[in-house]
């Protein structure tokens, strides 16, 4: 909106007003002089009014900004505070986070056995719910395993994973799987047997829900001592049904329907023999 006071007086004496002085001079008995007269003091008081308006705008206009700009302040000292407390808030939990060296019970010594621990690949696969061959918890897994973290020098390849529909990056050694890694169908039994003890082992130390290590235990423990476990190639038939069944089951809990493990299916268990 321009500056009303700016404005000049229209020449109401030119062609193109002819039709309104017409209508005044009729209308008012004026004669041309006095018709002009009107209409410029007619304009005169309309520019008045603009012109009152006009700066009554502007004032509005100013308040307005004035405003504004408070609230931008405000707002801005607002996101400080709230910047400052979130600094200090991360500098305490990085504090937490920090490694801690634990202390020793004073007299204690080693065991006689030196049990190796899983792969990081496979503490990584625990620590997300996966499945994993029960292969990475045998003794040959574990002490390739122990090959390489038995070392001083610290891994600096780095990997991308998926943890939860979040890519993460990670030392290459949690998400690589082994060349070695044989499917569970292909273990010999006795090596099964002790793997999944391992397995089980680990899985409670990975904080997995007691329901679930219960069922898998359980439902080991009735592959094992099945009904079929006299018939011929009974070993063969129970590693490819629990082959089957371990990497469908944490598909399945990952899909949110998780079926209860320890149901074992008579009719799948047939096929498969």
């Amino acid at each position: 909106m321009e500056d009303p006071s700016l404005e000049e007086v229209p020449n109401y004496a030119n062609p193109e007003f002819d039709v309104i002085r017409e209508g005044l001079r009729h209308g008012y008995h004026e004669n041309d002089q006095q018709a002009i007269k009107h209409l410029v003091a007619a304009w005169q008081a309309n520019r008045e009014t603009r012109i009152a308006a006009w700066i009554a705008q502007k004032e509005a206009d100013l308040r307005m900004a004035e405003e504004a700009e408070e609230a931008c302040r405000l707002l801005m000292e607002e996101e400080e505070a709230v910047a400052r407390a979130e600094a200090e808030r991360e500098q305490k939990e990085m504090e937490k986070k920090k490694p801690k060296m634990n202390t020793f019970t004073p007299g204690t010594f080693v065991a006689d056995v030196l049990v190796h621990p899983p792969s990081p690949y496979t503490l990584q696969k625990l620590n997300t719910y996966d499945f994993v061959e029960l292969w990475y918890f045998s003794l040959a897994s574990r002490m390739d395993a122990a090959k390489f973290s038995n070392k001083s020098q610290a891994d600096d390849t780095f990997g991308i994973s998926m943890v939860d529909d979040h890519l993460t990056i990670c030392s290459i050694t949690s998400v690589r799987a082994s060349r070695s890694v044989l499917p569970d169908h292909e273990l010999p039994f006795p090596e099964f047997l002790r793997a999944k003890n391992c397995f089980l082992e680990h899985a409670r130390k990975a904080d997995w829900p007691t329901e679930n290590l219960d069922a898998l235990a359980k439902f080991f423990w009735c592959m094992e001592n099945h009904l079929l476990i006299q018939l011929p190639l009974v070993e063969k038939i129970i590693l490819t049904y629990t082959a089957c069944i371990r990497p469908d089951w944490h598909r399945e809990l990952k899909a949110g329907r998780g079926y209860d493990i320890l149901v074992t299916n008579q009719h799948l268990l047939s096929m498969i023999s």
